[in-house]
């Protein structure tokens, strides 16, 4: 039998296996040639640990309506800044690029401070500038603040003595921010204006009278005054940004010009306009204004949740000045009205305190002992009666005493503590006798 030892042909498995092998190492082949061209290490991709996300800041979102993520407008405080009577806006001690108008323009006019006649000097401070914008509700994380530490204010409508003048800017230079005392604008040089038309009639008196403290009072004052006599609110905390367009007419002021001023819409504060006629020699021409009106107030806010009923301490309050643009119907408390006396009910951290929130703590109940001090003339008898009813500090309640069965009325001026005069006793004493008399 005769042995073939050639080779023998492959079968078909064998042979797709050759050919994926043959795949295989192609493939491989081809990765690894790619990998050298571009300078990699074979297989150190894969032995790396997977790297850890790194920290980066991220911009606050702008609030004017430049896109989710856009870059924080750039404010830059001025070295020094020249300003004419006494209300010193944000304008015109900062400014910023044309692109971040639209972010600035709501507060420009903002009023951060006043310059009396008398202090025309002062230098603001980035911290006290960064607190009244916080306090007037902007969102300081989107503003980068660049420039001068220091602003130091002036007012040139003010005429100061040469040789005093250095001094009062030298004062304010080293001691920066010090509160000059508010005082009114002082005159400034008036413009001309436009020809008036000539009115068919007698001009109609003004709905609601305006008092001029002196005889330079430009329109600007006139509508603020105005405003804030009718919303019962202080000028000085009054924050009225008018419209440019209406700035030629607001700088007019008395004598040269007269107003009469008609509100057509201020019952509260924000959007608020005026009917105004200004009368001169030649004539009378009507001018329609209108403004946001917002105000300054000083509240006191809750630090920590508290229950009704619950004694309110030094330590449970914060005091925050805000600018609002709406004024409460009920009345704001003081800290002097607030601590010493209980919630009225369960409270929040960030509430305002106002009346309805507070009630007296009662010093006395019913049925409680209540030690009295009786007076007459220089003489004081101390004695013990029983309350008929509640009452805090400074109420007047009724109690008994036990022992005579008298009923007196009492002053309270602490805990179960009451005092009475001697003619309040003598009083009651005729009063019953009269009724046994009866």
């Amino acid at each position: 039998m005769m042995n073939n030892n050639g080779p023998r042909p492959l079968g078909m498995r064998k042979t797709v296996q050759l050919m994926v092998i043959l795949t295989i190492l192609a493939w491989a082949t081809q990765t690894l040639l790619s990998q050298w061209g571009y300078g990699a290490t074979p297989g150190v991709a894969e032995a790396k640990e997977p790297a850890k996300p790194s920290e980066s800041f991220v911009p606050a979102a702008r609030t004017d309506g430049g896109g989710p993520k856009s870059a924080a407008a750039t404010l830059e405080i001025r070295g020094e800044a020249t300003v004419i009577g006494g209300d010193v806006k944000l304008k015109q001690v900062c400014r910023w690029n044309a692109k971040d108008n639209a972010f600035f323009a709501p507060f420009a006019d903002l009023v951060i401070t006043r310059l009396d006649a008398n202090a025309p000097y002062r230098s603001l401070t980035v911290p006290q500038l960064k607190e009244l914008l916080h306090d007037a509700g902007v969102n300081l994380s989107n503003i980068n603040f660049s420039g001068a530490v220091t602003c130091t204010v002036d007012r040139s409508d003010v005429a100061v003595d040469e040789k005093d003048a250095l001094q009062k800017w030298r004062d304010a230079k080293e001691n920066p921010g010090k509160e000059p005392v508010p005082a009114p604008a002082l005159p400034i040089q008036q413009p001309a204006l436009e020809q008036p038309a000539a009115a068919d009639g007698p001009a109609p008196a003004p709905e609601t009278p305006v008092a001029s403290e002196g005889p330079f009072h430009t329109l600007r004052d006139i509508l603020t005054e105005e405003l804030a006599g009718r919303l019962n609110v202080d000028p000085k905390s009054l924050q009225v940004s008018f419209n440019l367009k209406d700035e030629k007419a607001l700088i007019l002021s008395e004598p040269q010009f007269r107003f009469q001023v008609v509100p057509q819409r201020a019952k509260s504060l924000g959007p608020v306009s005026w009917e105004v006629q200004v009368i001169t020699d030649t004539g009378i021409q009507k001018v329609a204004i209108s403004a946001m009106a917002k105000a300054w107030q000083e509240q006191i806010v809750l630090a920590k949740p508290i229950s009704a009923k619950q004694l309110i301490r030094e330590e449970d309050v914060v005091d925050k000045r805000t600018l609002v643009d709406k004024i409460d119907d009920q009345p704001l408390l003081t800290r002097q009205q607030v601590v010493g006396n209980q919630s009225a009910r369960d409270l929040k951290p960030g509430a305002v305190f106002t009346a309805k929130m507070v009630e007296p703590v009662p010093l006395a109940r019913p049925g409680q002992f209540v030690t009295i001090t009786l007076t007459t003339a220089n003489v004081k008898v101390k004695t013990v009666a029983r309350a008929m009813e509640a009452g805090s500090f400074g109420q007047t309640i009724r109690v008994k005493n036990e022992a005579t069965k008298e009923i007196y009325e009492v002053i309270l001026t602490g805990p179960q503590t009451a005092e009475m005069n001697g003619g309040a006793m003598t009083e009651a004493k005729d009063a019953k006798v009269a009724s046994a008399s009866e």
